[in-house]
């Protein structure tokens, strides 16, 4: 159990900074998905750190479980996905990165997003082990 709060407070801190900072600067992210498009090395480099990501997070925390944990559980194997799509597909993975964070659907996602870091951050420090 002490895996499943270490990680709540991994993601979730990691996620309220990376959204806050999201939301305060958009053309930034903007930017940084237009500029990744024609490179291919940072997208090879990016799949490989997804797949060791998701698979670290799936090997040490596959937990299946009516609760907080599975969130978790769910954040590794999307990181294995999102690790295979940048290798295999990442004209596929950027084109749909690029409709989900456009100007229309960024800012609900995004906030979608920051509550689920808020909620994980207060699980992995004052939830139960």
């Amino acid at each position: 159990m002490e895996v499943s709060l270490f990680l709540a407070q991994l993601f979730g801190l990691t996620l309220v900074v990376f959204i806050l900072i999201a939301l305060l600067r958009p053309v930034f992210l903007e930017a940084a998905l237009r500029d990744l498009r024609p490179y291919s090395f940072p997208l090879l480099i990016a799949g490989f750190v997804g797949i060791i990501g998701g698979l670290a997070v799936i090997l040490s925390h596959n937990v299946w479980e009516m609760s907080w944990r599975v969130i978790i559980t769910i954040f590794g194997w999307a990181a294995l996905a999102k690790g295979v799509m940048y290798v295999a597909f990442p004209e596929y993975l950027l084109r749909t990165a690029g409709k989900v964070l456009g100007d229309r659907c960024r800012t609900p996602v995004l906030l979608i997003a920051l509550l689920f870091g808020i909620y994980l951050t207060y699980q992995g420090f004052y939830g139960t082990a």
